[in-house]
């Protein structure tokens, strides 16, 4: 297995991410490695108004500083990135096979999944390097789960 040199946390507007970020940053202080955030601005791919266009990307980059903020108060530095396009699609073109991609689900099922399709999914199968998948209420890891892990050995 290569050594993984970058945690990778693909950010939406939802507060999803913000739990993703929280985990990204204690994988990348342990590894040692730095963060980079992406978000995606999909919307040039429908007919959307200019307005309504700036609108949505200034909650993308409203998005990225409170995810980055999450990020440097674990003291991990942090780069951003605001990507257009589809969101698996630019989130793949942007990873290396050496990262570590620490991502949010929001758990969509039935239409909705249909519909809007599953980006966490669709990485999960394209991406070129390890994909960690969060799931809203997943328990938080912290470095005392670590410390009683070396504990029991």
């Amino acid at each position: 297995m290569k050594a993984i040199n970058r945690v990778v946390i693909p950010v939406d507007t939802t507060d999803v991410s913000k739990i993703a970020a929280e985990q990204g940053a204690f994988f990348a202080k342990l590894l040692n490695v730095e963060i980079s955030i992406i978000s995606v601005n999909d919307a040039r791919q429908y007919m959307l108004s200019k307005m309504l266009e700036e609108k949505i990307e200034q909650e993308k980059l409203t998005a990225i500083a409170e995810v980055k903020k999450i990020t440097e108060e674990q003291g991990v530095p942090t780069t951003t990135k605001l990507a257009a396009g589809a969101p698996a699609s630019e989130i793949v073109k942007f990873v290396k096979d050496d990262d570590l991609i620490v991502m949010a689900s929001k758990g969509r099922k039935g239409f909705n999944k249909f519909f809007l399709g599953s980006v966490s999914e669709e990485v999960l199968k394209t991406a070129p390097c390890t994909v960690m998948v969060i799931k809203e209420k997943t328990k938080k890891w912290t470095v005392d789960d670590l410390t009683s892990l070396t504990k029991e050995k």
